[in-house]
C-alpha cells in the first residue's frame, strides 16, 4: 500500500492553502513540473498566477480554473488550465490539493490517474 502526505506547494501564498500530494516520496505535480517546464514554461508559470489567485479568493475566468465535477462522491474537483497544460486538484478545508497535471494531449490519461490516486488519498485521509 503506498504512502500518502501532503506537503505545502511552493510559489502559492494566500488565504487558502495550496498543499500537493506526494506518493511514496514522490510528488506527481512535481514529476509533471520537471517533465512540462522547458517545453510550457510560460504557461506553467499562468497557472501558478491563476492558483495565487484562488488563494487569494479572485475571481478567475472559467476558462483559467473552474469545477471539474460536481462532488457527488463528496470531494469536489476542480482543473487549472492553459493552452496545453491541466492541474487536476481537490478541495479541502481552507483550500485545494494539487493531486496531478498533465497536458491536453494526454488528458484522458490523467483524467483516469488524477481520480485514482484522489479515491486513494481520500481513503487514507479522509477529506470528506
Amino acid at each position: 500500500m503506498s504512502t500518502f502526505a501532503l506537503e505545502k506547494l511552493e510559489g502559492v501564498e494566500g488565504r487558502q492553502r495550496f498543499e500537493k500530494l506526494v506518493v511514496d516520496g514522490v510528488a506527481p505535480f512535481d514529476v509533471f513540473e520537471q517533465n512540462v517546464a522547458s517545453a510550457y514554461k510560460s504557461e506553467l508559470i499562468g497557472i501558478y498566477a491563476v492558483m495565487n489567485d484562488v488563494a487569494n479568493l479572485k475571481s478567475v475566468p472559467q476558462t483559467k480554473f473552474h469545477p471539474y465535477s460536481d462532488g457527488k462522491d463528496g470531494l469536489r474537483e476542480f482543473e487549472f488550465k492553459s493552452k496545453h497544460l491541466r492541474v487536476y486538484a481537490v478541495e479541502q478545508k481552507g483550500g485545494k490539493i494539487i493531486i496531478i497535471g498533465g497536458t491536453k494531449a494526454t488528458q484522458k490519461k490523467d483524467e483516469a490517474e488524477f481520480r485514482r490516486l484522489k479515491n486513494l488519498l481520500n481513503k487514507q485521509f479522509k477529506i470528506v
